[in-house]
């Protein structure tokens, strides 16, 4: 399945430039938005979350600097600045507010279809390494962190918030023997004084949803003492 194209938001008032920049893009592969104003850039960032985007930093209703830095409050998308300044502390305040690159108008094509390219390239880099950190996998469980949910050989076991969140403690200390008061202290962030089953039941449930086709990995228990994850046979 090849990959979807990716979604390059240009906001620029000039639309004869515009036109040229999104014709380029879009010969590259890339699905272009274009907006010519800071509001209609806030509508297209807010409802079709662009991979890229290139702004214009004298836009009729405002600072593309100013809204560069808006935008950095929720997305990491690269940004390229397009101006016409070329005063080198105009282009520190671009930096500052969150840019990522700037090229001064008017420039060669092929170097803007470069700095794209690389641009784009460099994000996809940082995506994969942020997506591999957020995922655990031992034998075929994989636990995604930022949807927090677990699957056993691609299978989604369906966990609750509270069961995901025990399987991760326990998968994070890996080989070690954890109490019951210390799991339900982390999980439940209070003391087990009036609920001394709640974590027995919770292990009970997980390991019937993980099931047994676990290459090994699975979760021991030690009555009265706590649980372990270990892979057996080893």
């Amino acid at each position: 399945m090849s990959e979807p194209a990716p979604v390059i938001l240009i906001v620029e008032d000039d639309h004869g430039l515009a036109r040229i920049n999104a014709r380029i893009l879009k010969r590259r592969g890339c699905a272009v938005i274009v907006a010519d104003s800071a509001k209609t850039a806030r509508q297209a960032v807010s409802e079709k979350k662009p991979d890229m985007l290139i702004l214009d930093v004298a836009l009729p209703d405002g600072d593309g600097r100013a809204l560069c830095e808006e935008f950095r409050q929720f997305t990491n998308a690269p940004v390229l600045f397009l101006t016409g300044l070329t005063d080198t502390a105009d282009k520190l305040k671009g930096y500052d507010s969150g840019g990522d690159y700037y090229l001064t108008k008017p420039y060669d094509s092929d170097e803007f279809t470069a700095v794209v390219n690389s641009m784009l390239r460099r994000a996809k880099q940082v995506k994969k390494m942020i997506a591999e950190a957020s995922v655990i996998k031992r034998g075929p469980i994989t636990l995604n962190l930022p949807e927090s949910k677990a699957t056993v050989n691609g299978r989604d076991a369906e966990l609750t918030p509270k069961e995901f969140a025990v399987l991760l403690m326990l998968v994070q200390n890996e080989g070690r023997e954890l109490a019951s008061e210390r799991i339900y202290s982390s999980v439940w962030g209070a003391t087990m004084n009036n609920d001394p089953n709640a974590v027995r039941l919770q292990i009970s449930r997980l390991k019937k949803k993980l099931g047994e086709d676990t290459d090994g990995f699975a979760i021991f228990t030690e009555y009265g003492k706590g649980y372990t994850f270990i892979k057996f046979g080893e």
